[in-house]
This record gives C-alpha cells, structure tokens and sequence, in this order.
C-alpha cells in the first residue's frame, strides 16, 4: 500500500488464516511490506475450528512468531447491516486500528458500515495483487518453499501452483519466476472490494475500478511500498 507509514494494520478474517498458503503468502509479504497483519482471539478460534488434522493451528503460528492477539472489540450490535457471523470481526478489526479486513466473504460486510469505520474488506488474491510487490511476493514464496519438505517444492514450483488459488496474484507476479502459473481451480467470487476507499493511497472519496482509485489505476504499475521493510512481524500489539 503507498504512501503510508509502516505497521498499517491488516486485519486476516478466519476463513483467510485458516488456509495455510494464503495465510503463510500475507505474512510473509509483510515482513518487507509497509504493513502488519493481526488478528483477534475471536478469529483465532474461529480459524482453528476449520483446520484440518495435521496443520499447524493460528494459534501455534502466532505464538511462533511472538506475535499478540489484537483487541477484542466491543458492541458489535453496532454493525446490524453486516452478516450476524461477522460482526465481531468488524468490531475487532475497528479495535485493532486496521485499515483492511481481508477476507473471502466480502460481500458479508456492509459497505456503509465498513466506511463508517474508515476499513475496507477485500478479497486476498486481490490484494495479495494489488498491494504486494512483485519483490515482495518472490521473497515470500521463497521463503514458503524453503519450509517445504512433504512434498519438497522449488519456488517456481509453488508459484505455479498458486496460481491455483490466487490467479490474480501470481499473474500480477509471473515476472517473480520464469514459469506460467496453474490454472485456477474455482471461479472468482462476485465480489472482491467494498469501502470507499483506495487500496493503493487509502483516499477516499474517488471513483475505483476493484478497489483502485483513477488516479492510482493510471499511474501504471508502480508498485507499492513494500522497500520500507518494517520490523514489527505480525499484530499489533495490544
């Protein structure tokens, strides 16, 4: 994301921190990005409810990482046009000071409350595309791979076959690696963005094509940020 400080916060849903390779894509991206992600106790919970046997729960990555749970919010009956289930998510992610709540229901949240709260909700290929560099991205995926042992996988390989869930990004990144991603394997969902504001300057206000402002959209394909390494690994703490 350009033209902000480092640490701004991004706040992972549970259907997002439950998937491994998405989960695994957003934090490491953030550790030469200009922004942190976190997540609350509530989504933890949530995420390990829908782990299956075997993956290394929420729970033990963010211990891993010495990272804190963010803020729990509170009087998420505030937020009565988003999705009953994910109330406590806007409530939380409003506690955290997030700017971003990604997510892969965004079509939960209601675009009015989400402005109202200054966020955004966007889906994580799209913004693994949109507000990730390129840079970014190859040094994640190398670093994705270099864990992998059952089965081994080059970076080349597992860029390939990211594009199996993320089409979006690893297109954006296919200069990241001299290989052609996989196919994708589902159809994207209706809706990728609601909020009124910028993914790229966060400015509000501004007619967007999928979450990009004008402005943005036709400065061409500057990337973001994402030099100004930051040293904060993952939530905000509390």
């Amino acid at each position: 994301m350009r033209n902000d400080p480092p640490g701004l916060v991004v706040f992972l849903d549970a259907n997002v921190l439950a998937r491994p390779v998405t989960r695994s894509l957003l934090m490491f991206s953030s550790y030469t990005s200009n922004f942190t992600v976190g997540w609350s106790r509530h989504v933890e919970q949530e995420a390990d409810r829908r782990m299956r046997p075997g993956q290394a729960t929420a729970q033990s990555v963010r211990e891993r990482a010495a990272s804190e749970l963010t803020p729990t919010g509170t009087d998420s009956s505030r937020f009565p046009k988003t999705d009953p289930k994910d109330r406590q998510v806007l409530a939380d992610a409003t506690a955290a000071g997030a700017v971003v709540i990604v997510t892969e229901d965004v079509d939960d949240f209601s675009e009015v409350e989400l402005a109202a709260s200054g966020l955004v909700a966007v889906n994580p290929d799209l913004f693994l595309a949109e507000c990730v560099s390129t840079d970014s991205y190859a040094q994640a995926v190398r670093r994705m791979a270099a864990r992998m042992s059952r089965p081994a996988r080059t970076p080349q390989l597992l860029h390939a076959r990211i594009g199996r869930q993320h089409p979006m990004a690893a297109t954006t990144h296919k200069a990241a690696f001299d290989v052609a991603p996989d196919a994708a394997t589902n159809n994207p969902p209706a809706v990728l963005y609601r909020g009124d504001r910028c993914l790229r300057c966060l400015d509000s206000g501004k007619h967007m094509t999928i979450g990009v402002c004008w402005d943005c959209r036709t400065a061409g394909a500057a990337e973001p940020a994402s030099d100004q390494t930051h040293q904060a690994e993952q939530p905000r703490r509390s």
